[in-house]
C-alpha cells in the first residue's frame, strides 16, 4: 500500500485549510531561515532585525511551526522590506514579494 499526500500536513489534521496554513507557514519559515543563513546573520541580528527575541530566532530556525502565525511570520518579512503586493487579475490571484532597499544615510 502506498500513501499519496499533496502537503505533508494533511498526516495531521483531516482539515484541508488547517493543512493549507500549516503548509503556509512552514514555507515562510523556510524562507526567513534561509534569509538568515544568506545574510550571515547571527541570531542576535536576525532578532533585532526581525523584531524577535533571540530565543524566538531559535524556534524559527528550528522550525517549532506551533510557536509561530501567519501574521507573525509577514510582519518579520515586512521587518526586512520584503513587501507582499496581491493583485487578481482575469480570474487569478497573484502575490508578488517585493524587496525595498532602504536609502543609505
Amino acid at each position: 500500500m502506498t500513501l499519496k499526500y499533496s502537503n505533508i500536513f494533511d498526516l495531521v489534521t483531516e482539515d484541508k485549510a488547517v493543512a493549507k496554513q500549516y503548509q503556509m507557514r512552514s514555507d515562510l519559515m523556510i524562507a526567513i531561515r534561509d534569509l538568515i543563513q544568506y545574510e550571515g546573520w547571527s541570531q542576535a541580528i536576525a532578532a533585532k532585525k526581525l523584531g524577535l527575541t533571540q530565543p524566538r530566532i531559535s524556534d524559527l530556525v528550528n522550525g517549532k511551526i506551533e510557536k509561530f502565525s501567519i501574521d507573525k511570520l509577514l510582519a518579520c518579512c515586512e521587518n526586512v522590506n520584503f513587501h507582499f503586493k496581491p493583485s487578481f487579475a482575469e480570474g487569478e490571484l497573484k502575490i508578488d514579494v517585493v524587496r525595498e532597499e532602504l536609502a543609505e544615510a
